[in-house]
């Protein structure tokens, strides 16, 4: 009888130290779930408004010490993992950055008892995220027979920008009927922004050009203004003939 009471004695302080000492992972009875929403950085609004909306079939990772275990979102953005043990757990997913480079999107979670509600997610891709906007003006001083013909916005004059430091340049564009012109998708540096000019007398052409360092990303940069026209900032000045 003694024998038989020490046995499961035994039996039931095992069985604690056991209980007491499994590792976060599969195997329990707990449950985890949470939502997951893509904030979407859309190009071409001019001015990084973002949607956002759940992440439909979204990959959620749960990172534990000895393994990492993945599932889908549904319809709404939700995840679910069931079978876990109680204990810390790291939940995430991915945001994506023009480039190709990523991000992973942490929470951490206490699960315990049948269902743990972790913190929402929010994920941000799109080909605006991470980047930055550059925005200037040009307006022309016009001439004909070296006579002066007005001032106004230099529609349709080509800009370009490039790299401080390298002689290629990476983009170019059109100003608009407002004279203005936005660079976009634009990554942390510093870069230079080129326009030409004709001299009204001598006809030779030249390339004028600013300056401008872009630290953040979510940001209109504009150029320094020289001067204030009713149409916004004046930043170049050129001649055409």
């Amino acid at each position: 009888m003694k024998i038989q009471s020490y046995f499961l004695l035994i039996c039931s302080v095992l069985f604690v130290f056991f209980s007491c000492n499994q590792d976060e992972g599969i195997g329990g009875s707990s449950s985890v779930e949470g939502y997951v929403y893509n904030v979407r950085h859309s190009d071409d609004n001019f001015s990084f408004t973002k949607d956002t909306f759940p992440a439909l079939d979204q990959r959620v990772f749960l990172q534990y010490p000895s393994d990492l275990k993945d599932v889908r979102t549904d319809k709404d953005g939700k995840y679910r993992v069931n079978f876990l043990r109680s204990g810390n757990y790291e939940i995430y997913a991915v945001s994506e950055f023009v480039g190709g480079s990523m991000k992973a999107e942490v929470v951490d979670v206490r699960v315990s008892g049948n269902l743990t509600i972790a913190d929402t997610i929010f994920i941000h891709t799109g080909k605006a995220n991470g980047t930055a906007m550059i925005r200037g003006s040009v307006y022309a001083t016009m001439w004909h027979n070296a006579r002066y013909q007005g001032e106004g916005p230099a529609v349709g004059a080509r800009v370009y920008i490039k790299n401080a430091g390298e002689e290629a340049f990476f983009d170019d564009l059109r100003v608009s009927d407002k004279g203005v012109f936005i660079f976009q998708k634009i990554l942390p540096g510093e870069y230079e922004i080129h326009v030409t000019t004709e001299d009204p007398v001598t006809r030779v052409v030249t390339t004028v050009f600013e300056s401008i360092k872009v630290t953040e990303t979510g940001k209109i940069y504009n150029l320094s203004q020289e001067k204030e026209t009713p149409e916004g900032n004046f930043t170049f000045i050129i001649d055409i003939i």
